[in-house]
């Protein structure tokens, strides 16, 4: 066994040398890669002048790459040297990088300074290559090493190393950037495989996509606020927009400015090498004025077909739109034009590109299958969504959104089933074009959006579906991510631009100001009061002096010129367990208050964001929801399935009574006349189906009364307890089902013998004070 174990460990040390070799040549690698961009960035193009190469950062790039190699060598070498005697600085650095340790930050399962920066660079040069992000990083080359160090010095504190970062400067660095969904969804692929290529253990990377995922919304919500804009504008008819354009004299002047961008723009001109330029200009002086608004006059050839064969990459589509965008700066237009132009023009990419458009298009193919296929049809992505909606109801982060009735909820589990069997490739019948409209007045968050992902893939974990087609399932459903979360994300961006422009004091004075603030609390309350799901929060005696401190601190909150007095409100909340949900409830009757006092909509905007941002302070105790727990409970049958439904009620109390009757113990409780037992019967099947999770009108409440003047003590309901559990036996239910009908028999315990235990004490206590007094109540002798 020893000569075993040294084997193992001798395999296990080379494995491990082998692993952190890849690493550091990874590193150089990386290094070396951007030098070869920089020296092919610099080299002119089709005849063309390249631009200037700086020979001081190639010079110092070579002399940083051959330290490195210098170290890598000598770190190999002393490896060698030390052989079986282990402990060394190669062996012992990645034998840890073997086991993910989840007690540690995420710096330092991913392999600390060094993998991070090793991991940006190789990052880098992904996005280098690859054409649906290329457009972001191709910059001359100062630019794009600080565009590495800002990266580098993001991720390090990010994941949990030294701060070299200001995270308040991530969404303003990206809002004017057009990063999409889509794009920051490439990215995080991009850096998963890096990660891999790292050697980084799974686990880790699954962690780091997670914990990525919550920036989101700072790389995206600019571009996602201005194209949700443009779009609002353009539904109302682009007719305007051709009018600010300058008309048709203006598309002429906008397009001859593109064209002399294009031509000195080494990324695109190749594409016009040859072509007759004034030929283009003319059809696109015709097609541009249609597609912006203007008449309906091009007649030329379809633009797919047009662009047949050419072979345009998402990368050059940026970079044609990125000149656009320069053209119409340099002649002065609007930021809202601008964008506008920018919409128009993403129509046409599809076609351009040749590519299949539609969220079906994303379903991806395997041996022959579609995503649907591989999920076993629409039987069970029906079966996924049942799954879901009852994990949806159970899980506080999404429950608020599906308080709905029956009816209604039916509806809405109908409509995604059709909707997902469209988009993993069935028949189509939902357009998924209506998903954006659908979901747009709801205030559906990122947050929201990866809870319903995560109810996604522990249903399908649940249903033992093929893991290769959830992972394409979950990225066909990325997709439309935007659509479900654009209309929250513009109304909050708007309102809280609003504030930092404006401060919060004009929402004070919107609102009524201080008559207004009082009059919006007493109508709080009332909303507050009346509802079920969070009225205990709000009761008590101190209840008017937790209306007078939350008052003055929505008061200061909306612009009131007046100080916060109270305690901070986290240590208000400290002793609370206040859930999403019922933080979402109390957002609900702030909203309907505000609306009762006559606020308009874009001031009821602003303040449920400035509310929105107390939800982290609130909510301190927020505990981890388990989903996989919560939808198994929800998918599990009730205890009256489990026994048959109404006819395996049914036959049990026909035994029970049977059994009941005959049994010395409880006879005198069940030998009726024929009339009486059978109505009994059928109250007693009544009321068990209710017990049980049936359908019963049967109420719970009544059995203490219809059980107060008989004499059932506890003796007795045991010995029925046990008669119930001898017919369940006879029956062949299972001992797991048995044991939960009887469980939930226990809790009616004092329902049904309170009667009993009271008189018995009364009785107890009056002969406390001597049986005399009972005689004579009994008559004397006589009596």
């Amino acid at each position: 066994m020893a000569d075993a174990s040294k084997v193992v460990g001798a395999v296990d040390k080379t494995y491990s040398d082998i692993q952190t070799v890849k690493t550091r040549m990874t590193g150089v690698t990386g290094q070396l890669n951007q030098l070869k961009v920089a020296v092919a960035t610099a080299l002119p193009t089709d005849g063309g002048k390249g631009s200037s190469l700086n020979v001081a950062f190639v010079r110092q790039q070579l002399a940083k790459a051959k330290e490195d190699l210098a170290k890598f060598r000598e770190a190999v070498r002393d490896a060698a040297e030390k052989g079986d005697s282990g402990g060394g600085a190669v062996g012992g650095g990645m034998r840890k990088a073997m086991k993910d340790d989840k007690s540690r930050t995420l710096y330092e399962r991913l392999g600390g300074d060094l993998n991070i920066e090793t991991a940006v660079e190789m990052l880098y040069n992904k996005a280098l290559q690859d054409s649906r992000v290329r457009s972001f990083f191709e910059k001359n080359q100062r630019k794009m090493m600080n565009i590495r160090k800002r990266m580098y010095q993001f991720m390090s504190g990010f994941y949990g190393g030294p701060a070299l970062y200001d995270m308040a400067n991530l969404k303003p660095a990206h809002y004017h950037m057009n990063v999409t969904d889509y794009h920051f969804d490439v990215m995080l692929d991009l850096f998963a495989k890096a990660l891999t290529e790292l050697g980084v253990h799974p686990d880790a990377i699954k962690d780091v996509a997670a914990a990525t995922g919550k920036i989101r919304k700072d790389i995206t919500t600019g571009c996602t606020v201005r194209m949700e804009l443009a779009k609002k504008n353009m539904e109302k008819g682009k007719d305007g927009l051709f009018k600010r354009l300058g008309g048709q004299e203006g598309i002429v002047v906008f397009i001859d400015r593109l064209y002399d961008l294009i031509a000195v723009d080494n990324r695109l001109k190749s594409k016009f090498a040859g072509k007759d330029i004034k030929k283009m200009k003319e059809g696109q002086y015709v097609y541009m004025t249609e597609l912006l608004g203007g008449p309906k006059v091009y007649k030329g050839t379809d633009i797919a077909e047009i662009h047949k064969g050419v072979g345009l990459t998402d990368y050059e589509f940026d970079c044609f739109l990125g000149n656009m965008e320069k053209a119409m700066t340099g002649l002065g237009m609007e930021d809202e034009t601008v964008d506008e132009v920018i919409i128009s023009s993403e129509e046409i990419r599809a076609a351009l590109l040749g590519r299949a458009t539609g969220i079906a298009a994303h379903a991806k193919v395997v041996d022959g299958k579609s995503v649907l296929e591989r999920l076993g049809g629409d039987m069970n992505v029906e079966a996924i969504v049942e799954m879901m909606y009852g994990g949806f109801r159970g899980d506080p982060r999404v429950k608020y959104f599906y308080e709905f009735s029956k009816e209604k909820l039916e509806g809405w589990k109908l409509k995604m089933t059709q909707f997902l069997v469209g988009a993993f490739g069935g028949a189509i019948t939902y357009e998924d074009s209506k998903l954006r409209l659908a979901h747009y007045k709801y205030n559906i968050t990122d947050y929201h959006f990866d809870a319903f992902i995560e109810n996604f893939f522990v249903s399908c974990e649940l249903m033992e579906s093929d893991a290769s087609a959830v992972a394409d399932a979950a990225e066909v459903l990325g997709h439309v991510r935007k659509d479900i979360t654009s209309g929250c994300t513009v109304r909050l961006e708007v309102a809280r631009k609003r504030v930092e422009s404006a401060g919060t004091d004009g929402l004070f004075e919107a609102v009524g100001a201080e008559e207004g603030l009082r009059l919006f609390m007493d109508k709080l309350y009332e909303h507050i009061c009346k509802d079920q799901r969070i009225q205990h929060y709000f009761s008590g005696s101190k209840l008017d002096a937790v209306k007078a401190a939350q008052g003055q601190y929505l008061s200061v909150i909306f612009g009131a010129p007046i100080q916060y007095t109270g305690r901070p409100l986290d240590r208000v909340h400290a002793v609370m367990s206040i859930s999403d949900f019922e933080f979402d409830c109390f957002l609900e009757h702030a909203q309907a208050a505000l609306r009762d006092v006559g606020a308009d909509s874009n001031s009821i905007d602003e303040a449920i964001v400035i509310m929105e941002t107390a939800r982290r302070d609130v909510l301190i105790n927020r505990k981890p929801h388990d989903v996989r727990k919560t939808q198994e409970a929800a998918s599990a049958k009730t205890v009256y399935e489990r026994l048959g439904g109404e006819s395996g009620i049914t036959n049990f109390v026909e035994q029970m009574y049977a059994k009941a009757t005959a049994d010395v113990r409880t006879k005198s409780f069940f030998e009726k006349n024929k009339a009486k037992v059978s109505v009994h019967k059928k109250q007693l099947v009544s009321f068990l189906t209710k017990l049980f999770g049936g359908p019963s009108s049967y109420e719970l409440s009544d059995v203490r009364a219809a059980h107060y003047t008989l004499n059932l003590s506890d003796y007795h309901f045991d010995c029925l307890l046990d008669i119930f559990s001898a017919v369940f036996k006879e029956m062949g239910v299972k001992p797991k089902d048995m044991q939960d009908a009887i469980a939930a028999l226990q809790p009616i315990r004092a329902d049904v013998t309170t009667g009993y235990t009271v008189r018995m004490e009364m009785a107890r206590k009056n002969v406390e004070k001597g049986k005399d007094q009972l005689f004579k109540r009994l008559g004397n002798s006589e009596g």
